[in-house]
C-alpha cells in the first residue's frame, strides 16, 4: 500500500493496516484507478431505514471495491513471501519487519476491514468500554524489525543501498544477480499488481470514497438529527457529548491499557441510547446512500479499482500456493 496518504478528516473509522511498512508498493499512481473522486454535493435520498443496533453483518456498496480482512491478510502474506523468495535468489534470508498482531473484536465485520460506526456490541461495550476486546496489547520491541541490513541486502531489497532513499532504480549486481527496479519490493509489487509502480492494497479512488462518504454521512442532516437525540439521551445519564464520535474519541480512554469504570459506564449508556434512537440504523442508511451515489459518480475509476483488487487477490493466491 502506498505510503503517500492524504491527510484524513476526523472520522470514526476503526481500521486494520494492510501491509508491512518495509514492503509497501512503490508510490505511484495507476491511471484510471488512482484519481480524486467526484465529491457529491446533493444529499442522496434514503429509500428505507432499517432498525439496527449493529451494521457489522450488513453489506455496504463499497465492500466489493475494497479488500476484506481475509484478502488483506493474504495480500500482505503474499507480498512477504514474494520478497523473501526474491531475496533468496540474491543469497539472503529475509526476515520481514516485525509487526504486532492486529486486534479485531469478535463482532467486527467480516466483509470489510474497517468498522465505520464505532463500537456496536452492547455486551462488549459493557465489558470493555471503548477499548478493543481484551484491552490494548503491548507492541513487541524488535530493534530494526528483526532485519539487519547490509548495503548489499538493502540494494537487493529496495533497489538502493542509501538508507535515506526508500526505493531505487536497481541495476546493481549482487552475488552475481542483477537487482530489479525497486529491488525485491518492486518485484513483489509487479507480481501482485502487474506494474513495478503499482499500488498494493485498495485503489486510491476507493480509499478516498471510503473516507469521504463516511464524513458525508456523519455530517448529513438526517444523521445529525439522530445524533442530537442521542446526545440528549446521554445527558439523562449524566454524560455530555455532542455525538457518538466525541464519546468514542474521548482522550481519557487512551490513557490506560484496560477500560476504567467510568469508561464502561459511558459506553454502556452510549449503547443504550444508540438502541433507543436507532442511531446505527439511520447512520447506516445514510452512509449506504452516499456510497451508492459516489460509486455511480466515479463509475469508470471504480470499475478499474475492482479489476485491480481482483488482480491482486488472484496474484496473492498464486504466490501463496507456491
Amino acid at each position: 500500500m502506498s505510503s503517500r496518504r492524504r491527510r484524513r478528516p476526523a472520522a470514526l473509522l476503526i481500521a486494520l493496516p494492510l501491509l508491512l511498512a518495509g514492503c509497501a508498493s512503490a508510490a505511484a499512481s495507476n491511471p484510471g484507478v488512482d484519481g480524486p473522486p467526484t465529491a457529491p454535493v446533493t444529499p442522496p435520498p434514503v429509500s428505507a431505514t432499517p432498525t439496527l443496533t449493529s451494521a457489522n453483518d450488513k453489506p455496504l456498496p463499497l465492500d466489493a471495491y475494497l479488500l476484506n480482512p481475509q484478502q488483506a491478510s493474504e495480500v500482505a502474506k503474499a507480498q512477504q513471501e514474494l520478497v523473501s523468495r526474491c531475496m533468496k535468489r540474491f543469497g539472503f534470508t529475509y526476515t520481514p519487519p516485525g509487526s504486532a498482531d492486529q486486534q479485531r473484536d469478535s463482532d467486527a465485520p467480516a466483509s470489510r476491514v474497517d468498522g465505520r460506526y464505532g463500537h456496536q456490541s452492547a455486551a462488549l461495550m459493557a465489558k470493555w468500554g471503548y477499548h478493543p476486546e481484551g484491552g490494548i496489547r503491548a507492541t513487541p520491541d524488535v530493534p530494526g524489525g528483526g532485519w539487519t541490513t547490509t548495503p548489499e541486502m538493502a540494494a537487493a531489497e529496495r533497489g538502493v543501498s542509501d538508507p535515506k532513499q526508500r526505493l531505487g532504480p536497481g541495476g546493481q549486481v549482487v552475488n552475481g544477480q542483477t537487482v530489479p527496479e525497486h529491488g525485491c519490493v518492486g518485484e513483489s509489487v509487479k507480481q501482485l499488481t502487474g506494474a513495478v509502480n503499482g499500488r498494493v492494497g485498495d485503489a486510491q479512488t476507493a480509499d478516498d470514497i471510503k473516507f469521504s462518504t463516511l464524513k458525508n454521512s456523519q455530517e448529513d442532516a438526517r444523521t445529525r438529527a439522530v445524533f442530537a437525540r442521542w446526545s440528549q439521551c446521554m445527558k439523562g445519564s449524566g454524560y455530555d457529548y455532542p455525538d457518538p464520535l466525541a464519546a468514542v474519541g474521548d482522550p481519557e480512554w487512551r490513557r490506560t491499557a484496560l477500560p476504567t469504570e467510568r469508561e464502561v459506564r459511558v459506553a454502556t449508556a452510549d449503547a443504550a441510547c444508540r438502541a433507543e434512537y436507532n442511531v446505527v440504523g439511520v447512520w447506516y442508511a445514510v452512509d449506504y446512500a452516499y456510497q451508492e451515489q459516489a460509486i455511480k459518480a466515479n463509475a469508470p475509476a471504480m470499475a478499474a479499482a475492482r479489476t485491480a483488487l481482483e488482480t491482486q487477490v488472484r496474484a496473492a493466491a498464486r504466490a501463496l500456493a507456491g
